[in-house]
């Protein structure tokens, strides 16, 4: 059975979350502070978190950067928040999160977006599998970017994108189709694509030594190696 951690400060929110997933077959465990949150992740296995973020003790950007520390990632999670501008959504993506839904929402639609989640984790590849592409090294299970030695640790968001133009390296990515295979037919209407890369070149060519994604103009984006700057 599929068990789902509920993270939600908010009771009446919670209880309406209950009634509609508890009749599809998923198991439901339900936390209502960020401390909670955390002790019951540390002790126990869960296909998919929903996390509210204005939460008691612990804010919910802290709990979902605590999966990144340790490295459980892997783990879906969907943020729901009240939150809704684009630097909110922006920084709810950075810290690792899947989706996010902002409130009020639909338990349909929340109900969908946990379908296509699941979905995703469930063709996500094995552990120790990596792409390797003149030099550079992506890894799946760690999700992180090497080449001569150095390293950088990837967001979920980062580390699907990066995997995708590899996969396609030295060819042209379609913008649409990285919308789809990030977001589905759920695209943020702020299209944080840009953000997403803009931060990922200052962050590989500080940490890397190189930018390695280029803008195709028309087309989308690609994964571009200077192999003469690789020592």
């Amino acid at each position: 059975m599929t068990a789902i951690l509920v993270i939600e400060d908010d009771i009446d929110i919670s209880q309406g979350i209950a009634e509609y997933l508890s009749v599809k077959g998923y198991e439901l465990d339900f936390a209502y502070n960020g401390r909670q949150a955390l002790h019951l992740i540390e002790s126990n296995h869960y296909d998919l978190i929903l996390l509210d973020l204005n939460l008691p003790y612990v804010d919910g950007l802290d709990v979902c950067r605590s999966l990144l520390t340790e490295h459980l990632t892997a783990v879906p999670v969907i943020i729901m928040s009240a939150r809704s501008k684009e630097t909110d959504i922006l920084k709810g993506f950075d810290s690792g999160a899947w989706d996010y839904l902002a409130k009020p929402f639909s338990f349909a639609e929340l109900s969908a977006r946990i379908a296509v989640c699941l979905a995703k984790a469930a063709h996500a590849p094995q552990k120790l599998s990596v792409i390797e592409k003149a030099g550079v090294t992506l890894t799946f299970d760690d999700m992180t970017l090497s080449v001569a030695g150095h390293c950088t640790q990837l967001h979920q968001v980062s580390f699907e994108f990066v995997k995708l133009l590899m996969e396609q390296y030295p060819s042209a990515v379609k913008t649409s189709a990285i919308h789809r295979s990030l977001w589905g037919e759920e695209t943020p209407d702020s299209d944080p694509l840009r953000a997403h890369v803009y931060k990922m070149r200052k962050q590989f060519k500080s940490e890397l030594g190189q930018e390695f994604i280029t803008t195709v103009r028309g087309v989308g984006y690609k994964f571009d190696i200077d192999e003469s700057a690789i020592g």
